[in-house]
């Protein structure tokens, strides 16, 4: 997360990649043959994919040991949290490395909020044949505790609450403009890429077990994504190993 939230705040190149075959990277303080210190191309998935590297020292070869992918995407991550155990519960006889939030009042810094691939029909009728995606997906790293809203803004709902999350992530769409200090610092630029913004989900109120969201705090009557029509999923990442070592083992005795 504090790599995540120092490239956000210190890029002096900062560029959303569109590219569908990768092409995403960031240089933090040290700059690479072909482009400068501080400078991204990225978008949702590999954004996380890229500061979960840095942090932890990993290769590629260390991301498809643990989830047999180098990049995931969103959606993939979405299967892998999905699959995984809620906080608190026992350890799963394989390792996902994540923990479902499924309360907002457990949201922390370092939590991931993924939305899954949406297709136009899911495929229901089994016939094999492609539905339309509608929706690819996307990745965000929360940046705080959500923070619950003590006047709700619209839509909203008989028996819900609503709450704020602080979020980081690469995207070509701003979460939210003309908010004053909650506008999403995309807006400053009009340009996609890296940035800091913030996101609402909603929970029941009585359980606080977590309901739809929105894409921003902006007020408007049809911004409810419900968790039916397009799931997303909150994780915490858990027992990461540490980086293979890349150096040659010593010869035998």
């Amino acid at each position: 997360m504090d790599y995540a939230l120092e490239i956000a705040e210190n890029a002096v190149v900062n560029e959303w990649s569109s590219s569908t075959e990768g092409g995403c990277y960031i240089n933090w303080e040290e700059p690479s043959e072909t482009h400068p210190a501080w400078s991204a191309s990225t978008k949702a998935a590999c954004f996380f994919t890229l500061s979960l590297r840095k942090a932890m020292g990993y290769s590629p070869a260390d991301l498809y040991n643990m989830w047999d992918s180098t990049s995931p995407t969103s959606d993939y991550y979405f299967q892998l949290i999905s699959m995984s155990p809620a906080l608190g519960a026992p350890t799963p006889w394989v390792e996902t490395h994540f923990r479902r939030v499924t309360k907002a009042v457990d949201i922390q810094k370092g939590d991931v909020l993924v939305v899954g691939l949406v297709r136009e029909n899911g495929d229901e009728d089994g016939d094999g044949i492609r539905d339309e995606v509608l929706y690819s997906g996307h990745t965000v790293m929360i940046t705080g505790p959500a923070v619950e809203l003590t006047r709700q803004i619209m839509p909203r709902y008989s028996g819900t609450k609503q709450y704020m999350v602080p979020i980081v992530d690469s995207t070509n769409s701003p979460h939210g403009c003309d908010l004053g200090e909650y506008s999403d610092s995309r807006c400053a630029t009009g340009e996609g890429g890296i940035g800091v913004g913030y996101m609402r989900v909603y929970t029941d109120s009585s359980t606080d077990i977590l309901l739809g969201y929105t894409w921003s705090l902006t007020s408007s009557l049809k911004s409810y994504e419900s968790p039916s029509k397009q799931p997303y999923r909150i994780a915490r990442l858990v027992k990461l190993p540490p980086p293979e070592s890349t150096e040659p083992p010593p010869p035998p005795p």
